[in-house]
């Protein structure tokens, strides 16, 4: 049954806002992307959106700029990330060997219990020690 015009400009109407709009925040929400930033010794790099086979090329390059050199002291802030998977895994694998051959140090900041229950999969719980807040990292290095 056709819908009469009244139902026609109401079903073609968006019901919040431009959905084009919400289509582009929607896609900036899980676009991979890495926030790099000093916090006192540590080079803290935050990993945004989707962190799988397809986002661990765009956010690669950051962590091994922030692994490089000597000593690199390195957290990893896992909490704005809406993904991760086994590649995100192995992209924190590498950056953590990286920072051991440099003889650096790693702290991981992850909050979500998806991501922890990969981290277990994987068993790099027992290596990174997630802290749940940059605050507990930054104090774990204290103490």
């Amino acid at each position: 049954m056709p819908l009469d015009r009244g139902a026609q400009d109401a079903a073609r109407e968006p019901m919040s806002g431009d959905p084009a709009d919400q289509d582009a925040d929607a896609a900036e929400d899980v676009a991979p992307r890495a926030r790099t930033r000093r916090v006192g010794a540590y080079t803290v790099v935050e990993l945004h959106g989707e962190i799988d086979i397809a986002g661990v090329g765009s956010v690669g390059p950051a962590l091994d700029a922030a692994t490089a050199g000597d000593g690199p002291a390195v957290i990893v802030d896992l909490r704005p990330t809406a993904f991760f998977d086994c590649s995100g895994l192995g992209l924190l694998c590498r950056a953590h060997r990286r920072v051991l051959e440099r003889g650096g140090r790693m702290r991981l900041v992850c909050d979500d219990a998806l991501i922890l229950r990969t981290l277990r999969a994987g068993r790099m719980l027992e290596v990174l020690h997630p802290n749940a807040t940059l605050e507990e990292a930054l104090r774990e290095e204290e103490g």
